[in-house]
């Protein structure tokens, strides 16, 4: 985090003081409007930052929601996608959403108030694979 600050990213501390907390998973940053400290608007609006990159992949943060997402920056293809995940704060994995049921660009949210998120790309070795879910994680942001 001390690189995020460095480049002029608002820390984790430095957001929201309540961000839009659990109601944000699964959400479509691009779509969903949330209320925060009295203001309303789309979490993927203004504040809207890129705390890590990974091959294909970009870790999205919004200060204002509290929220991050992954947003996929390159392909292999249809086969291919992105996901977050979600830590709790012992280090174990909360959850995972994937680009399933957003454009195929990015991922839905997750909460990201007192936890930790990474961003990953994927790929499906074939259709039968796709079918399946049976998903091949090739890179992954840095948790933030």
């Amino acid at each position: 985090m001390a690189v995020a600050a460095l480049i002029g990213f608002a820390t984790p501390a430095a957001a929201a003081t309540s961000g839009c907390g659990s109601a944000c998973d699964r959400k479509d940053p691009q779509t969903y409007y949330a209320t925060v400290d009295g203001k309303t608007m789309r979490c993927s609006f203004i504040d809207v930052q890129t705390p890590y990159t990974a091959t294909y992949v970009e870790l999205r943060y919004s200060p204002f929601c509290r929220t991050a997402w992954a947003r996929q920056t390159g392909s292999f293809g249809w086969l291919s996608g992105v996901l977050v995940q979600s830590y709790n704060t012992n280090g174990t994995l909360r959850m995972t959403v994937d680009d399933r049921n957003s454009s195929g660009t990015w991922s839905m949210m997750v909460n990201d108030k007192g936890l930790t998120a990474r961003a990953c790309f994927y790929q499906y070795d074939s259709e039968w694979d796709y079918e399946a879910g049976n998903r091949r994680i090739l890179y992954c942001t840095a948790r933030y």
